[in-house]
């Protein structure tokens, strides 16, 4: 991705990540001009535990369906549709 076409980063968090904002890695990775928000996801019983969510608002001219949303590991839970359907 290219750094300059980020217009904003959204996080949110499992609450029991409490240590630091993930906002605050972003900006250590040089997202110095980028809008940044971090939020605590719903505590829903059962759900995956450590988790960060990333949303990127990205400036480009690539088409919606062409857009590839990608979750690691145990967080492919989140998206079983996404499973059969890369």
């Amino acid at each position: 991705m290219d750094r300059e076409k980020v217009i904003s980063i959204v996080f949110s968090c499992t609450n029991d990540l409490d240590k630091v904002y993930p906002a605050k890695a972003a900006r250590d990775l040089g997202y110095i001009y980028t809008g940044l928000m971090c939020f605590n996801e719903m505590n829903v019983e059962g759900s995956l535990k450590k988790c960060i969510r990333v949303m990127i608002i990205y400036n480009s001219d690539i088409s919606q369906k062409d857009v590839k949303h990608i979750y690691l590991r145990d967080a492919k839970v989140l998206r079983p549709d996404l499973l059969n359907n890369p």
